[in-house]
């Protein structure tokens, strides 16, 4: 795979992948592969059976979502020498993607329109598990989290860099979380933002 096609870019919290060829994005562009991708980052290395267990997925399907994404450079196999050679482990390539920013792209693309969508979907399934789950969830996490929106007047430039203000303050607490001590109510939370130009 050429630079061209796809960058990395080495950050506190790992590396950050944009990705520059259409064919990737559309490899990408899959909500369930964006599932099963998110797994493998937030929980690490998985084998086809627990990706399968963990998302409802059968496993002949966890499969050939996993080979697309191997075939875009978005996952690895991972050889366990003392493992089970029966079972294939998988893991993430890079902690993070996006598409071209505005700098590195002239209009948006056919696939990168599709990949938005997907992304869409996914964090709209984000959010219905979520709700799914809260009646299961301790009390103390009942109530807590964010979940509003804010409508402003900004130019591209000024949108641009609240943007990157939010991404520092995301980096740092995710630094004071990998930090701190275990606590007993400790979870793994999402935090997902969006900036875009509001449609009536």
């Amino acid at each position: 795979m050429s630079s061209e096609e796809l960058s990395k870019d080495t950050r506190a919290d790992g590396a950050l992948a944009t990705i520059r060829q259409d064919s990737i994005l559309l490899a990408v562009a899959n909500p369930l592969r964006m599932r099963i991708l998110g797994l493998l980052r937030t929980e690490g290395e998985k084998t086809v059976g627990q990706i399968s267990e963990l998302t409802g997925v059968a496993p002949g399907s966890v499969s050939f979502h996993l080979r697309k994404l191997s075939d875009a450079g978005m996952v690895c196999q991972d050889v366990k020498p003392q493992g089970d050679a029966r079972r294939s482990w998988w893991k993430a390539t890079y902690q993070a993607m996006r598409p071209p920013t505005r700098d590195d792209a002239d209009r948006t693309s056919d696939a990168d329109y599709a990949y938005r969508r997907a992304v869409a979907v996914t964090y709209e399934s984000i959010y219905e598990r979520y709700l799914d789950a809260l009646p299961d969830l301790p009390q103390d996490w009942h109530g807590v989290g964010l979940n509003e929106d804010r409508i402003m007047e900004l130019t591209p430039e000024e949108t641009e860099e609240m943007s990157h203000e939010f991404d520092e303050l995301a980096r740092k607490w995710q630094g004071r979380a990998q930090h701190h001590a275990d606590h007993d109510d400790r979870r793994k939370v999402a935090l997902i933002l969006q900036a875009f130009p509001w449609i009536p």
